[in-house]
Order: structure tokens, then C-alpha cells, then sequence
């Protein structure tokens, strides 16, 4: 492909013309790089801006301990280290090569005459920089993250507070570590009494003359279900101090704390929830099939939603069947369908039941169908980032094809020491040639090292045929390596 061809192709340059595009593409210099060699080093005066054209790049800083932060991986068309022109100061970060790939370097001059001269090829590097600044690619080396799922729902008799329990003990099991299930609105106390939490807390006291909370593990309880929870201030339902600042306060002391939280969200239209609804990484919004109008409770949602710069791919919606006569149940349409991802089935001994649980669903019946469906959605929200490669067959090789066969089998029982649901398709058919298709899932957490992983062993396959690239995907975006 020409390099011409190719500019037009990157979403950055799409709105150049052909005049534009053929003097970028005069201009630029595509560079190969070796794997695990430096693009640029964070610290260096930047004279350039780099257009990935195969292969992948790791982005990372130092992490103050001599070690690395990795921020994030870039693949085919995405682009680095236009900040450090933009700014004139030192490159912020790192970019190495995970694979052999080849860039397009364009120098510092050609692209401040391209701002001046094309309006959409700036607001187009604004919007890369904002999205890049909201996923947190830039920050401290120290900072934390704290992976937080909200629950919530129109009105409690959606059964969210049950969902919620057995959702956090879901997490709890599959990840082998506390889950604290949280209700911002500690002056309400039925998270706590419906796990069977009799003790009572001046937690909010606390809060009265300082900014946070110096041991929040004090306040903290283990349910006899195994579960993980804050204790409600004392006198909760009538103590009024508990403002929005304190609020805050605790959840910033919760993040903190714990790496994974599960929000019982007892308010709904509130300042304290958007603020939470935010910064949260998935919001399962549960509701009952009894309301009237399904329709009408997802598309409220839809337009709070979007008045809150909540990303569409952030919320779950779900119905909870809490009546087994169809007859009193609220109309599902069509469209609704394309919303709602999971239901829950009716179960008349847990929608009468208003007793503490000792012991959850989930540990008392496993084999439930909500328990399944409660299950399942925690390894869907937990493990949700999607990586693959395509391996060619070699159809018209018989040697080479049983040798691929077994590679990619090989692969694939590789790769699913490592990632959750591994499988092999083969054949398939992508962009016109027979592959092998090996897919997995894994956690935004693992997501640096397991890439590594995927990316290593496509570069073993390609020494072993004599190959210049293979196909690598995640989350349904290709690049090559």
C-alpha cells in the first residue's frame, strides 16, 4: 500500500483533501523499528509525531521504582506523542515496539503547518487527547485504580439490592479477593440489615471536621455470607449531617481501600450518585417486570445518561421477572429487546422473602437460573476485553497446513492458561483467506501482560512460516504484527 493510501485511511487525516494528503504523504517518513526497540524515550525533546502502519506500540512511563506504568497499546492507525509538540515540553512517555513495526514520522513543522491549515485534523487530535485524558493514560505513576460496578434501578422493587449481593459474591469467588458492596447513602441501613448486620457506626462523625476518613477498615464488616460492607451511621434514618462533601469523602477513602466495589446505589437522581455514576467502569440498571412501561424506564434512563456523559457501552440493562402472571406484567416491546442483556427469572420463595441473608443465592442453590445468570454476568463485566488472532491455513500446502493446524491448537491451549472462554474457529474466512481464529477474554488489568503474551507468540509463528504480519484484534479493532 502507498503511503498516500494509506494516510487516507487514518481517521485523523480523513478530512484532507487529495492536494492535502499528497504533500502529508511527501513529507512523512515511514521508519521500521525492530521489536522491542524504542520509537522515543519519555524525557527527550520531541521533534516529531508518530501514525502506527504495522505492528503494535507499548506506552508507558516510569513508574518511580525503575520500573514501567504502562498506559496503554496503540495498533494500526492510531498515533503517538503529538502532545510533547503541541506543549514544547519533554515527551511525557515512552513507546517501544512489542512487535516489528513501521511508522509514519511526521516532524514538527509539517504538523503545525497541518493545524493551521486543516481545522479537522485539530479537532480530531483535541478529541484523541480528551478520551486519552478521561480513560487516565496520562497521570501520576503512583495512582491507583479501583474498579467500581454500580447497581441500580428505577425503584426497589426491581430486586437490586438482591442483585447486588449475590453480584459482589459472584466477583468475590471468580477473582479470589474482597469485594466491598457499598451504599453511598450511609444513613440508610438496609444493605446492612439484609446481610444480616446488626452493629451500627459513628462513621459520619468522622466526617464532621476533616476530609477523610483516617481507617476506614474500622467501619468496615464481614457479613456472615462472606461479604464485605460498610457499617451505616448510627441512627442513620434520621441524622441529617450526612452531606454530599461527606459522601464524596467516603467513597474517595472506599476507592482508596479496595480495588473492586460493588455500589448498591440506594438513591437514584442525585448529585452524589452522578458523580459515582461517572467514574464507575460498568452500571447494571435492573428493572422490574411489573412497571408499566419497560419502554419508557430505558429511555429515561437513555436521556440521564447522556445529560451525564455516561459512555452507552458502560450500562447493562436487565429485567427482573418479579411476578410469575404474565398478565401483570408491563409491556416489553421489540426495541426493548435490543436494549435489555440479561433477565432474571421469577422465583416465588425470593421475591416474598424479606429475611437477612446468611447465606446468599448463590452459595445456598448454585445451580439457580438466577444464580447462573447473576454468575455469568459477573465474568461478563469483570473479563471484558475481547483479544484474537487470525492465523493463516496454508490451504494450498498440505506440510504447511497440518504444521498451522497444530499451532494454532497449540495456541490456543497456550493462550487459555491465560485468558477466560479460549477457542478456536477453523476455518474461517477473513478478508478473503482461510484462518484459524484463536479468541479469548480477559480484564482490563491483565490486559498489558496478556497482550504481551498474544503479540509473542504471533511473532513465534511468524519466524516459524516465514511470514511479515498477523493479524491481532482487541475488542473488534485489527492490527497487524
Amino acid at each position: 500500500m502507498s503511503q498516500i493510501d494509506f494516510l487516507r485511511r487514518v481517521s485523523l487525516f480523513s478530512g484532507l483533501s487529495e492536494e492535502e494528503l499528497k504533500n502529508l504523504a511527501g513529507r512523512a517518513e515511514a521508519i521500521p523499528f525492530a521489536r522491542d526497540a524504542f520509537i522515543c524515550k519519555e524525557g527527550q525533546a520531541a521533534d516529531s509525531m508518530f501514525v502506527i502502519k504495522s505492528g503494535i506500540v507499548q506506552i508507558f512511563c516510569d513508574d518511580g521504582k525503575g520500573g514501567r506504568k504502562i498506559l496503554t497499546h496503540l495498533k494500526l492507525g492510531e498515533y503517538f506523542g503529538e502532545m510533547a509538540l503541541l506543549t514544547d515540553e519533554p515527551r511525557t512517555a515512552s513507546a517501544v515496539a512489542l512487535a516489528e513495526t513501521e511508522v509514519i514520522r511526521i516532524r514538527k513543522d509539517d504538523f503545525h503547518a497541518l493545524l493551521r491549515t486543516a481545522p479537522g485534523v485539530a479537532l480530531a487530535i483535541i478529541r484523541t487527547l480528551c478520551e486519552r485524558l478521561a480513560k487516565a493514560n496520562i497521570g501520576s505513576a503512583g495512582e491507583k485504580k479501583t474498579y467500581v460496578y454500580a447497581v441500580m434501578g428505577p425503584d426497589t422493587s426491581s430486586g437490586k439490592s438482591l442483585f447486588a449481593r449475590n453480584l459482589a459474591f459472584a466477583m468475590q469467588q471468580l477473582l479470589g479477593r474482597d469485594v466491598l458492596l457499598f451504599d453511598p447513602n450511609l444513613r440508610d441501613d438496609k444493605v446492612a440489615r439484609a446481610l444480616g448486620i446488626e452493629q451500627r457506626s459513628r462513621i459520619i462523625d468522622e466526617l464532621v471536621d476533616r476530609e477523610r476518613i483516617a481507617d476506614l477498615k474500622k467501619y468496615v464488616v464481614r457479613a456472615p455470607c462472606g461479604i464485605e460492607t460498610l457499617l451505616p451511621q448510627e441512627n442513620g434514618l434520621t441524622d441529617l449531617r450526612l452531606k454530599e462533601f461527606h459522601t464524596f469523602s467516603i467513597m474517595k477513602t472506599v476507592m482508596e481501600t479496595y480495588d473492586f466495589v460493588v455500589v448498591d446505589s440506594s438513591s437514584m437522581y442525585t448529585k452524589v450518585t452522578k458523580e459515582i455514576v461517572q467514574s464507575v467502569d460498568k452500571i447494571v440498571y435492573l428493572i422490574s417486570s411489573k412497571n408499566v412501561s419497560v419502554n419508557g424506564l430505558i429511555k429515561h434512563f437513555e436521556e440521564t445518561r447522556r445529560s451525564w456523559k455516561v459512555d452507552p457501552s458502560k450500562v447493562i440493562y436487565g429485567l427482573n421477572h418479579t411476578t410469575a402472571d404474565p398478565t401483570q406484567e408491563g409491556k416489553i416491546l421489540p426495541e426493548d429487546r435490543e436494549y435489555l442483556k440479561f433477565e432474571l427469572p421469577f422465583d416465588k420463595a425470593l421475591a416474598g422473602n424479606r429475611t437477612p441473608d446468611a447465606q446468599l443465592l448463590l452459595q445456598r442453590d448454585p445451580n439457580h437460573p438466577m444464580a447462573v445468570a447473576i454468575r455469568d454476568l459477573a465474568e461478563a463485566m469483570l473479563f471484558d476485553q475481547a483479544l484474537g488472532l487470525y492465523l493463516p491455513t496454508f490451504d494450498g500446502d498440505p506440510g504447511k497446513k497440518e504444521l498451522s493446524r497444530r499451532w494454532a491448537e497449540t495456541g490456543t491451549q497456550e493462550l487459555g492458561a491465560l485468558l477466560r472462554h479460549t477457542r478456536l474457529e477453523s476455518p474461517v474466512t477473513h478478508q478473503g483467506q482461510a484462518m484459524h481464529c484463536i479468541q479469548g477474554r480477559t480484564a482490563k488489568w491483565l490486559l498489558n501482560q496478556h497482550v504481551v503474551a498474544l503479540v509473542n507468540f504471533a511473532n513465534r509463528f511468524k519466524q516459524e512460516f516465514g511470514l511479515d504480519k498477523v493479524i491481532f484484534t482487541m475488542n473488534g479493532q485489527e492490527s497487524v504484527v
